[in-house]
């Protein structure tokens, strides 16, 4: 933490752990021809997710798109329920944001879109805790009509914080984000999908220790 003022992170697969399989296997219950595997559903999924994190896409025409693909009389709260199966959101997790605020401003960025968001804060709702007062500011890709690793989302970031790159940590579990931070000034540290508490002792020994 030596020097470092500032620190961003990722959300899904980072603050938020993504159980894919989870979701594989509620949306096998619903759907006519369900997918089996995690990699057949991220192909599946992907274009849509994409277009939802860039706002291009509302929650009610994805539920549209899926219904269309399930069993007569699957409702959309059950397309929403299958969706957010994936979102796993540990109690001290958000503990340690609460902590790491007292000693730097904390930052949110990430590629998500409504329905996710939404469970998200609804999970921490769950949890007694505003997900929100857990940082200084959140910045979500489909409120601002852009997504990693698109620089011009970084940009933004950067102009509407005032922060200096060279005293902001930034963490996230995507190569290709990470480097767009990079090529930015961020001091950008990779951590493996669902593997931040292993990295935290490292990264904030001076809170954690």
């Amino acid at each position: 933490m030596k020097g470092i003022k500032n620190v961003i992170f990722d959300l899904g697969g980072v603050i938020v752990d993504l159980d894919i399989q989870a979701s594989i296997q509620a949306f096998a219950k619903i759907m006519v021809r369900p997918v089996s595997t995690i990699e057949e559903a991220i192909e599946k999924l992907r274009p849509l997710m994409h277009a939802m994190d860039v706002g291009e896409m509302d929650s009610q025409t994805f539920i549209g798109i899926m219904k269309s693909q399930c069993h007569p009389g699957v409702t959309d709260q059950e397309i929403v329920d299958a969706f957010n199966q994936i979102i796993r959101l540990p109690y001290h997790r958000l503990e340690f944001l609460i902590e790491l605020r007292k000693h730097c401003r904390v930052f949110l960025f990430s590629n998500i879109g409504d329905i996710h968001w939404m469970e998200t804060l609804r999970k921490s709702e769950e949890l007694n805790v505003d997900f929100t007062s857990c940082f200084d500011e959140t910045f979500l890709s489909y409120k601002m009509k852009l997504a990693k690793p698109d620089i011009r989302i970084y940009q933004k970031l950067i102009e509407s914080t005032g922060i200096i790159p060279g005293e902001t940590l930034y963490i996230d579990d995507l190569p290709d984000n990470i480097k767009a931070g990079q090529e930015m000034g961020l001091i950008a540290k990779i951590v493996p999908t669902n593997g931040l508490d292993d990295e935290l002792t490292k990264l904030f020994p001076e809170i954690l220790l």
